[in-house]
């Protein structure tokens, strides 16, 4: 588990210290930082002389991406993280020269990464046709995972409901029926190499195709079905979890993935949700997960540009102690204006 950041030099950050916990929440305006975080994460994953070009980011080159306002001209990026009970450390500094690392976090730690360009609704999905099947990072290979595993049985910590079916695909199930009312079935295409993928709910007595439900259902059975990929230590990274989703289907949603960080997962959630944010603090107050292994970040920036994390702290009932200016407060600024005060 990533238990700390240090960015310097990247982007909008000039030199920033971030905690990260089981759960972590990164929220703000657009264009604050969010998305720096997590390629800065990505960057201490892939290797060689640029590690902004690699599997999970192509972003450009350390020519571009130092940061401007404060004229630096290299990159560096330090981890603190958990494994096997030792705190280890990796670090790269990025120049146009070249790269040097120390540590090898990559070795050590699995991320699924859910990118806010995940794929959407079809008729068929792929198949992965290389040797260990992976889910993807816009998720492109979920539906084949749900079918390659479907009958597998899950470890008892990633079991919310003992009731329901204790295998990979009863367990997706059990969450897609309890947050969507609908359930999922993928079928591999005989002689293509192409998943068919059919829903189902109680109320309808014929399967339907992704299209002809809403959309919504198909972004969150990814999500779902990535989430239960994971193990315990790996990193799950899950960008903007309320594309096409109701405020009560995003609410549920964070109660699956508050569940899955208080099982053992890391979670690392960017959002521009209210819905979502008040999703954790929910599950805080319902003891989902302890709130101290929660952080809530509200990104900001200085006078003269460059972003800053300001730590959210929430107490055991879900409550915010702290304020930040621009952080969910717009419907109560518009409240304001259409009440006259």
């Amino acid at each position: 588990m990533i238990r700390k950041i240090e960015i310097n030099g990247f982007k909008s950050f000039d030199s920033v210290s971030l905690e990260l916990n089981n759960f972590t929440l990164l929220a703000g305006r657009n264009s604050v930082g969010k998305t720096s975080v997590i390629q800065s994460v990505f960057a201490m994953f892939q290797d060689g002389d640029n590690p902004f070009r690699g599997e999970y980011m192509n972003i450009g080159n350390a020519n571009e991406l130092c940061n401007a306002i404060v004229g630096s001209d290299e990159i560096e990026f330090d981890l603190e993280y958990e494994h096997d009970g030792k705190t280890e450390k990796a670090s790269k500094k990025i120049t146009a020269e070249g790269t040097t690392a120390e540590g090898k976090i990559e070795e050590k730690v699995k991320v699924i990464y859910c990118s806010s360009e995940r794929i959407g609704v079809k008729d068929t999905y792929e198949k992965y046709l290389g040797d260990e099947i992976v889910i993807g990072k816009n998720c492109e290979y979920v539906f084949d995972y749900l079918n390659v595993h479907d009958e597998e049985h899950i470890k008892d910590d990633f079991v919310y409901d003992t009731d329901s079916k204790l295998t990979f695909g009863g367990q997706v199930n059990f969450w897609l029926e309890k947050i969507m009312g609908y359930r999922v079935k993928a079928r591999e295409i005989e002689k293509t190499e192409f998943i068919q993928v059919l829903y189902s709910n109680k109320n309808i007595a014929f399967e339907m195709r992704p299209k002809n439900i809403g959309t919504g259902v198909t972004y969150i059975t990814e999500i779902i079905i990535a989430a239960l990929a994971c193990r315990e230590g790996d990193l799950l990274i899950v960008e903007n979890p309320e594309i096409h989703l109701h405020p009560s289907g995003q609410s549920e949603l964070v109660e699956f993935l508050a569940f899955l960080a208080q099982s053992g997962v890391q979670v690392i959630v960017e959002t521009h949700s209210d819905h979502i944010y008040n999703g954790i603090r929910k599950s805080i107050c319902q003891d989902r997960i302890d709130c101290e292994k929660v952080c809530i970040y509200s990104f900001m920036q200085d006078e003269n540009g460059c972003s800053i994390p300001v730590r959210i702290p929430v107490n055991e009932d879900g409550k915010a102690l702290k304020k930040s200016e621009g952080f969910f407060d717009q419907i109560d600024k518009d409240l304001n204006v259409i009440l006259g005060w």
